[in-house]
């Protein structure tokens, strides 16, 4: 009896199992999308309705397309997992699962990721989608003759296809105003977006292996600004991780997020911009020689880098990372990885916090004897485990989040927890500038320092980053910007940094001031180099000279 029990398997036709798997998906692993569109359509019912029957029959067409012999239960499984773990991202921290956060999956840490995956993922991936695909494996598929089959599908799909259209059209005057305008709508709809996005990143990454490499700057070359009295110039490049600009101090927040900034004489550009949303665009996008409008990731990582061009034109040039790597943008220069160490001071399963660069930093600094850039990829402010960024002494802010499922915490424990990130970000680079500012006797030096992106904590329901650039909100674009030059470092510019703040204050800078910017600091001629993007060309004694 027992046994009999145990080898039942109830038998399902395919078109009914294909019927329940998308109805299912549209429930399970939509909260979110149907929160926007309730939202967008402001609680008008009629369209919302039409909007479901629509997106309802899709998703039915889309499954008894696949509902084949051999081909229907693998592929609901794909389905059925994709969904759930995309949906607990969109339904958690708000993100879209587009193909640069698929990137940034795939090239993330061990840490990093561990971060993410929580007991209640594990939790939540068990009971939608696990549990399910157990289910499918354990019925039987009833399926009829080839011709039969085609038939019997097409007599669902096309019906299912005729009445989406028509529900398109009887709110086509609601639909398409709202979606202009609220374009994220279609960008959340799972496990569709997610799947189709996987699939575009293969396509690219497979597409990018066969670019061939073009060398570009070959030109470069060192060209001193007092030949006869040149001392080493020294600048620290330093890429910050997920810093946003409303929560420093010198942007204006409430909060004292920058102490130790503030006490030196640093520029900083309140109106600052990322190239991207995610470190896997805008690193590469950072250092590149094309600016935003002309980037793609495939086109820079086949062409030289600034650490590339620096290092052609005869200057030392290192990469240190204490994060998921350079994206490529390092790969020809000397690198030097701090993941992965087992510092107890610092590091915690690998992971490490930024203050383990400060302790090497002295010893590099002790042996420049040339025109030297240090770039720094910090591993900053990265979520959701803010609380493992800053050490003990740094919980300025408190009651902080020490836990990595945001729906755990109160707001303003999320934000402490920030805060203090940023905190320790300013002790970080005050420190990079007093170890400069220290050997003012042995060489001119500068520090440059921009994030790669925002964070978005909570506004509108989003946390983390992630979000498409069109759609995405200035939490995530707005960036932090400090410059630090010291006064043998401006004298050889011909810097006139009272120039510099003004124009900081007033101008537009982004992501694309960096490139022809860094180059002009260690005066690096290129025909690569764009003097609009420059941010000391208007500022220097010959430019000013020509302006009077």
């Amino acid at each position: 009896m027992v046994r009999a029990v145990l080898k039942y398997r109830p038998a399902i036709g395919s078109v009914t199992l294909s019927i329940i798997v998308a109805l299912y998906m549209l429930v399970a692993f939509n909260r979110t999308f149907w929160q926007h569109v309730v939202q967008a359509f402001n609680y008008d019912y009629a369209p919302i309705i039409a909007i479901a029957v629509g997106v309802a029959c899709l998703f039915i067409a889309l499954t008894v397309t696949f509902s084949a012999k051999y081909f229907i239960k693998p592929v609901f499984i794909i389905f059925i997992l994709s969904g759930s773990v995309a949906s607990w991202f969109t339904d958690q921290f708000g993100t879209i699962i587009d193909r640069d956060m698929i990137a940034n999956a795939v090239e993330t840490t061990t840490a990093e990721a561990s971060d993410l995956l929580s007991p209640l993922f594990f939790f939540h991936l068990f009971l939608t989608g696990i549990f399910p695909c157990l289910l499918i494996l354990w019925v039987k598929v009833k399926h009829f003759p080839i011709i039969k089959k085609v038939l019997l599908n097409l007599s669902v799909i096309v019906p299912c296809l005729l009445i989406a259209v028509f529900c398109t059209l009887i709110t086509s005057r609601q639909l398409i105003s709202t979606l202009r305008e609220h374009n994220e709508i279609v960008r959340i709809v799972n496990p569709v977006l997610p799947i189709g996005n996987a699939v575009k990143y293969v396509v690219r990454r497979e597409h990018a292996k066969t670019r061939i490499f073009k060398q570009v700057g070959l030109d470069a070359k060192v060209v001193p600004f007092e030949p006869q009295n040149h001392r080493p110039r020294v600048t620290v490049v330093v890429a910050g991780e997920t810093a946003r600009a409303d929560n420093f101090s010198l942007q204006g927040y409430d909060k004292e997020t920058n102490p130790e900034l503030k006490k030196r004489d640093i520029v900083y550009f309140p109106n600052t911009t990322s190239c991207g949303t995610a470190t896997a665009q805008s690193l590469p996008c950072m250092f590149s020689p094309f600016p935003r409008k002309e980037f793609t990731v495939a086109r820079a990582i086949s062409t030289n880098s600034l650490p590339d061009i620096l290092q052609n034109a005869g200057v030392n040039v290192e990469w240190w990372d204490n994060n998921t790597g350079s994206k490529g943008v390092a790969d020809r220069v000397k690198t030097v990885s701090f993941y992965g160490r087992k510092d107890p001071a610092y590091c915690i399963d690998g992971e490490c916090q930024d203050g383990i660069m400060l302790e090497q930093l002295t010893e590099w600094l002790d042996h420049i004897d040339h025109d030297s850039v240090l770039f720094i990829h910090q591993l900053g402010s990265h979520g959701p485990a803010y609380f493992e960024r800053y050490p003990e002494t740094f919980r300025r802010f408190r009651p902080d989040c020490r836990n990595t499922v945001f729906s755990e915490c109160k707001p303003e424990e999320i934000r402490n927890a920030y805060d203090n990130t940023i905190l320790y970000t300013d002790y970080f680079l005050s420190s990079i500038i007093d170890a400069l500012d220290g050997r003012k006797g042995k060489f001119d030096s500068a520090m440059v320092y921009m994030s790669d992106h925002g964070e978005s904590l909570g506004e509108n329901g989003l946390y983390l980053h992630g979000m498409p650039y069109s759609v995405a909100p200035e939490e995530q674009t707005h960036i932090p910007f400090v410059l630090w030059v010291s006064a043998g470092f401006a004298r050889s510019m011909k810097l006139d940094l009272d120039c510099v703040k003004k124009d900081a204050e007033a101008k537009q800078m982004s992501h694309d001031n960096l490139f022809p910017s860094v180059l002009t600091m260690m005066n690096v001629k290129t025909t690569l180099k764009d003097d609009r993007l420059d941010i000391f060309k208007s500022c220097q004694a010959s430019q000013i000279a020509m302006e009077k």
